[in-house]
C-alpha cells in the first residue's frame, strides 16, 4: 500500500532522446560541474534543485547526480543502511523522528531516493501533504534524469543510478514494476552494472541494466 501511495504521484516517464554514453560523457560532465561558467555548475544547479525548480532539464539533474559522486558525503553502500533505518521507523509510526533524521541527512545527501521517499511518507502521515509532495517532486526529477541517461533494457544502454538500490526504487516506484532476480555484471568497458529482472503479469521476464561503477569504486576507497 505504501508503494501505491507514493506511485500515484508519477506519470509515465519518457526516455532519453539524446544519447548519454557513460564512457564518453561521465568524466566530461563531472568536469563541467566544477566549472562556475558552465550550465552544469554543481552549486548553481543544487540551489535550483533545492528550490524545486521544475525548469531544470533532465541533463542538468543528471549532471547533479554525477557531480555528487565526487562529494565527500557520497558513500552509497553505507547510506543504504540509513534508508533501511528510516523505513523501520516509519513502520513503527515514529514519523517525527523520521522527519528530523531525514531532513538532517538530506542536507548532505540531497539525492538519496530512500530518504526522500521515507521522509515524504512521514510528512504525509503527519498531515503535511504539501511538504510530502515537494519531496516526491524531487524524486520525480531524479527519475526523469535516470530515464534520460539510458533506457536500460540493453546492456549497451544502461540507466545511470547513483546508489545500488536506486534501480529497485526506479522500477517499483517510478513504473510500479514487479522485481524478480537481482544480480550484477560488467559491460564491454568493464563498468559495473546492477542487473534487475522485471516480472510481467503474463509470465514473461526482461532484464534492466543500471550502471554504477562510481558507486562500486567507493567500496575500495
Amino acid at each position: 500500500m505504501r508503494i501505491l501511495l507514493l506511485f500515484i504521484f508519477f506519470p509515465f516517464l519518457t526516455f532519453a532522446q539524446e544519447k548519454f554514453k557513460y564512457k564518453k560523457d561521465f568524466e566530461k560532465i563531472l568536469k563541467e560541474t566544477k566549472n562556475i561558467k558552465s550550465e552544469f555548475y554543481y552549486d548553481h544547479l543544487l540551489d535550483r534543485y533545492n528550490k524545486i525548480d521544475t525548469t531544470l532539464t533532465e541533463k542538468q539533474v543528471l549532471a547533479l547526480l554525477i557531480g555528487f559522486t565526487d562529494n565527500k558525503f557520497y558513500n552509497p553502500y553505507k547510506d543504504i543502511e540509513f534508508g533501511k533505518r528510516l523505513y523501520q521507523l516509519n513502520e513503527e509510526k515514529e514519523y517525527k523522528e523520521v522527519i528530523q533524521l531525514g531532513d538532517e541527512f538530506l542536507i548532505t545527501h540531497p539525492f538519496d531516493l530512500k530518504t526522500l521517499f521515507e521522509t515524504s511518507y512521514a510528512y504525509f502521515k503527519t498531515d503535511h501533504k504539501e511538504i510530502a509532495d515537494q519531496y516526491l517532486l524531487k524524486t520525480k526529477m531524479i527519475f526523469h534524469a535516470m530515464a534520460y541517461s539510458g533506457q536500460g533494457f540493453k546492456l549497451e544502454e544502461p540507466t545511470f543510478a547513483l546508489n545500488p538500490t536506486d534501480g529497485q526504487d526506479y522500477l517499483r516506484k517510478g513504473f510500479n514494476m514487479k522485481i524478480g532476480k537481482m544480480g550484477s555484471g560488467r559491460d564491454k568497458n568493464g563498468y559495473f552494472l546492477d542487473i534487475i529482472d522485471i516480472n510481467f503479469d503474463n509470465g514473461s521476464t526482461t532484464s534492466m541494466y543500471f550502471i554504477i561503477p562510481h558507486a562500486a569504486k567507493k567500496m575500495f576507497e
